[in-house]
């Protein structure tokens, strides 16, 4: 394994760490002195110092990387802002083109995880639409979602600013765990519908830029 995928898989362990309400952050990117609008990112167990957000979020559609990352976080119920330390890009092979992993300097212990959707079932998306910059909780659009080749196609759309958030699956009575993948935004053939990475492609493509796959 590479010093760069040692350092985006580990997990940070500064004693003085924020203690995070929960996975969802809110992403913004520099590109010179401007700063893009901003998406949403979340930690996955297994990876609790690296969030999943998607590519567009923080690069631009040239491939241009940003000159600065900032994620903000709750933590005891106002933003807190972390450092990233490393941004990483998936590309080739396995990885998809729409991924990208900031490595920051906190840790999540979240109990979101990757999973497969085979099914059609209930789900929502979590994430930070633009225009309310107050320190709340994520914004949660039930919708229902659907594999479809390598996709998740969702029947409803989430707010701009959601992007690189989780698509969740709803399953029982508890909480909702499973990330079925990362919301990309409106489907192309457009009909209301959305669209997100499933989560199969979002490991592989962690994998990949960690130096594991």
């Amino acid at each position: 394994m590479s010093l760069v995928a040692q350092k985006l898989r580990a997990a940070t362990v500064d004693p003085a760490e924020p203690r995070l309400d929960g996975p969802v952050v809110r992403i913004r990117a520099r590109f010179g002195k401007t700063w893009a609008a901003s998406g949403t990112g979340f930690f996955i167990a297994d990876w609790l110092s690296s969030i999943v957000t998607a590519r567009h979020v923080v690069a631009l559609a040239d491939g241009a990387a940003p000159a600065e990352v900032l994620v903000r976080v709750l933590a005891g119920g106002r933003w807190v802002e972390l450092e990233a330390v490393a941004v990483a890009y998936p590309s080739g092979g396995v990885a998809a083109d729409d991924v990208a992993i900031v490595r920051v300097n906190a840790r999540c212990s979240s109990a979101l995880r990757m999973a497969t959707l085979d099914a059609p079932v209930a789900g929502q998306v979590w994430g930070y639409p633009l225009g309310n910059e107050a320190p709340r909780a994520p914004l949660v659009v039930p919708a229902k979602v659907r594999p479809s080749e390598g996709k998740v196609v969702l029947d409803r759309q989430g707010r701009i600013g959601m992007s690189g958030g989780p698509v969740v699956a709803v399953v029982g009575d508890g909480p909702p765990t499973a990330v079925v993948g990362i919301y990309l935004g409106p489907a192309p053939n457009g009909g209301g519908r959305a669209q997100a990475l499933a989560a199969p492609s979002v490991l592989a493509s962690m994998e990949a830029a960690m130096g594991c796959a």
